[in-house]
């Protein structure tokens, strides 16, 4: 007969966590804070770290044995920093990062989200904050334990063992991971994969940020003001924390736990825009090359590193290979972070006259014959990248992903030709973000009436002059329609059946297309409602980009974590009751809040 168990909620965390040295009644540094707490159902004392206080790990041991379902309940402020606890089972090798939503969901509550179900036969149960990071506060309030019987527990298992569902794409934008978190050890890093403990993400993508090399302006870390606090975390922690050592750790890890791992480089990124800008974000092979960048068809450079020169090339795929080496399943080209990649450098205006017998500079940059050239030279590239991968690490044994914009016009418009790098089989994904990025061209900058060649003079006067930028970006949305080229001709597919259609295409090679949801958070029924907008367009995989900052929401995770379930999708609630809850509170640190909230001493 099944052993008969109970919830449990372990509400009084300020008493009960050891060792008792690490917890306060008071706010003190490199302590726990107990702070108590009262809702209609549960009173008692939670866990609070604010702000720059780090203090170290403290458990209890619930004494349970058996399978449960896990809760942990996050007090949330409307008015809150960022508030992220981290949390584990004794066993795990790694913390998972925890965030409650407040925006539009709850607001002087306790909101209680579902972590994992496991067997917690001698488990403790860990809370610890990142020991570094931008200032943020750290609140927990209880860990509800939910026993499952013996049919839940298989029908868990079986669905964890269900290799169908893993069609989700995570890409870790690492920036951010230095700067909430500021890992320092390989065993920190283990916390960005534990974070995708059961869920049906397929492929984690890592972004190798350590092309920002250079140092900052001064010469001196600590004599700069950045603009953000996070930006100096991320500028001490790519040098001295982000090594190659460490994404070797770090694959090994994630193989461990079940991921397909994959280093991805943004292909544009050499520098930004103020205030984030060359004062600390820096390239030192950019800062080197300056005769190396783009150049627009008026002759002046452009902020951009040119694909035209084999040095720009070597540079970006010995980048690659190294990553590579350090034993990743792929690596992924993201074209969705900095553009242009060609323009009208001289090796391309001589390479267009000998081809065609005329003057690209006179024509806008989404002729067919621009286009085209330009898709030749990018897929010499691609080429050049997976002949050195195969030489380094053997033939085809690590894949190419390539990160696109929005529509297969959208990419090749930036010499991205996704069907010819399919069907040579240079590519194994296709990643479509939601980014357009169009040359805006007005009527007084053309020789002749029909709109054929520009005056190179009238449109240097005109992107001065204009009031308005001259290259149109947008993106994050959910569908665009199709956009008029310069010569007043509608392109691109005219619904997102058609785009998935036309993606999909791609397929018949060899190559999976994931497709990406934007904008990072949305509520479980938007993210919901946009998956099976996708599936039921034909597309079968989900990409999410900046996945750091999705995963630690674990509202919102509890459905996203899910979304590969396409079959049975439609049939899902949003979890409301399920996987999350908000409840009420009537009182916290002594105060009587269930009526007038005490607000500023007013």
């Amino acid at each position: 007969m099944e052993e008969l168990r109970k919830e449990v909620i372990v509400s009084d965390l300020g008493g009960l966590c050891e060792p008792r040295l690490n917890i306060s009644p008071y706010r003190e540094y490199n302590r726990w804070a107990s702070v108590p707490y009262e809702t209609a159902e549960i009173k008692g004392s939670a866990l609070v770290a604010m702000r720059d206080n780090h203090p170290r790990d403290v458990s209890f041991d619930p004494q349970l044995k058996g399978w449960y379902k896990i809760f942990i309940g996050m007090l949330a402020f409307c008015e809150s920093e960022n508030n992220c606890v981290n949390v584990k089972l004794s066993s795990a090798p790694a913390f998972m990062h925890c965030t409650p939503c407040t925006v539009g969901y709850a607001a002087h509550a306790i909101q209680e989200v579902y972590l994992i179900s496991a067997d917690m036969t001698g488990e403790k149960f860990v809370i610890g904050k990142a020991k570094g990071g931008s200032p943020s506060d750290a609140m927990i309030s209880w860990v509800r334990f939910v026993p499952m019987s013996d049919e839940e527990v298989e029908a868990f298992k079986a669905d964890q063992a269900e290799t169908k569902n893993k069609r989700l794409y995570a890409t870790n934008d690492m920036h951010g991971m230095h700067g909430l978190y500021y890992p320092t050890t390989p065993k920190e890093w283990h916390d960005l994969v534990e974070d995708y403990s059961q869920s049906d993400v397929e492929w984690l993508s890592v972004e190798n940020v350590m092309l920002f090399d250079g140092q900052v302006i001064t010469e001196n870390e600590q004599n700069f003001v950045y603009p953000r606090y996070g930006d100096m975390l991320c500028n001490m922690g790519i040098r001295r924390h982000f090594t190659y050592e460490m994404l070797n750790d770090l694959v090994k890890f994630g193989h461990e736990k079940g991921l397909k791992m994959c280093c991805s480089r943004r292909m544009g990124a050499w520098g930004m825009e103020f205030p984030y800008d060359q004062m600390y974000f820096t390239n030192t092979f950019r800062e080197e090359h300056p005769e190396l960048r783009c150049v627009d068809r008026d002759g002046v450079p452009v902020e951009a590193i040119s694909y035209m020169y084999p040095e720009t090339r070597k540079y970006v795929i010995d980048m690659f290979v190294k990553s590579a080496m350090q034993g990743f399943d792929a690596v992924e080209m993201i074209f969705t972070r900095g553009v242009p990649y060609i323009l009208f450098e001289q090796p391309f205006v001589d390479a267009f006259i000998k081809e065609y017998g005329e003057d690209p500079r006179e024509l806008p940059i989404d002729d067919e014959k621009v286009i085209a050239l330009k898709c030749r030279f990018m897929t010499d590239f691609v080429r050049e990248l997976r002949a050195a991968l195969d030489e380094a690490c053997g033939k085809n044994k690590t894949a190419i992903h390539a990160r696109c914009h929005f529509t297969m016009y959208d990419s090749r418009l930036l010499g991205e030709d996704l069907l010819t790098w399919a069907k040579e089989g240079l590519i194994s994904a296709v990643i479509s973000y939601p980014q357009r990025i169009r040359e805006v061209l007005d009527e007084t900058v053309w020789k002749d009436d029909d709109r054929k060649h520009i005056d190179i003079g009238k449109y240097h006067n005109y992107y001065i002059n204009s009031d308005k930028l001259t290259v149109y970006r947008r993106q994050d949305f959910e569908f665009m329609p199709p956009m008029e080229d310069s010569r007043g001709i509608p392109q691109g597919p005219a619904d997102q059946d058609a785009r998935v259609k036309e993606f999909m295409e791609l397929e018949k090679y060899g190559t999976t297309v994931y497709l990406e949801i934007m904008p990072r958070f949305m509520s479980p029924d938007e993210y919901k409602r946009r998956a099976l907008d996708l599936y039921n367009s034909g597309c079968s995989h989900i990409s999410f980009w900046d996945t750091y900052g999705r995963v630690c929401n674990r509202m919102e995770w509890s459905m996203v974590r899910r979304l590969g379930h396409m079959d049975e999708l439609k049939d899902f609630t949003n979890g409301e009751g399920e996987y999350y809850r908000n409840v009420r509170l009537l009182s916290i640190a002594g105060d009587d809040v269930s009526r007038y909230i005490p607000a500023w001493g007013g």
